[in-house]
């Protein structure tokens, strides 16, 4: 087995431990150590597991570590990532739910996390760290970005862009054929009709820049 953690103890990291217990029913694959978060006391629990302890931990750890960044914001993300990218012991893994459809012609690079009940089409690309929450789509032929967070339940339909470092909120919908740019925080419940440039907030229905 693979020693694990989960860098972020939060509601996000309780849900990714989740995945991370269905994955074991089927295939005892990880051994679950605890939560990594920056801002929590060492010794302490959430959700029944220990947290460990803050980065360092992960730097000083003795052998093979994965770890699985549950965190929502993409810059924190990044951050996180580049740190750790430093220490050839640790690695990135891709965690994704049993209870999730993806398509065999997924590339997917590391360190990506599917939540249940979300399907992805065929020829989609995935960057570094993207994070595809609860019930969302990704529809064929379509790019996510490094850091990218899609939230629950969002529909990206097929030949979508979204550049490095964008959110999804949740419920949002994204038209077939457009691209959103990096840096971009699309807000709950947008319908994106129009391309979208880098670095903005888009709101509304249809999606409108704020």
């Amino acid at each position: 087995m693979h020693d694990l953690v989960i860098y972020g103890a939060g509601g996000l990291g309780r849900e990714v431990a989740e995945i991370v217990r269905r994955i074991n029913e089927r295939h005892r694959f990880w051994n679950l150590l605890g939560f990594l978060d920056d801002g929590a006391e060492a010794g302490t629990f959430s959700g029944g597991l220990p947290i460990l302890g803050g980065r360092s931990f992960a730097e000083e750890f003795d052998g093979p570590l994965d770890v699985v960044l549950s965190i929502a914001r993409p810059s924190d993300k990044r951050a996180i990532y580049e740190a750790l990218k430093r220490c050839p012991h640790v690695r990135f893994p891709n965690v994704i739910d049993t209870d999730s459809k993806l398509s065999s012609r997924i590339a997917m690079e590391e360190g990506g996390v599917v939540s249940h009940f979300c399907s992805l089409s065929v020829d989609i690309s995935l960057g570094r760290c993207v994070f595809i929450n609860t019930g969302s789509h990704v529809g064929h032929d379509s790019v996510l970005g490094d850091f990218c967070s899609v939230m629950p339940n969002v529909n990206i339909s097929g030949n979508v862009t979204i550049g490095a470092e964008s959110t999804i909120g949740a419920g949002a919908s994204i038209l077939q054929g457009r691209s959103v740019g990096s840096g971009v925080m699309v807000g709950m419940g947008t319908i994106v009709l129009t391309d979208v440039p880098d670095a903005c907030t888009v709101l509304g229905n249809p999606a409108r820049k704020f």
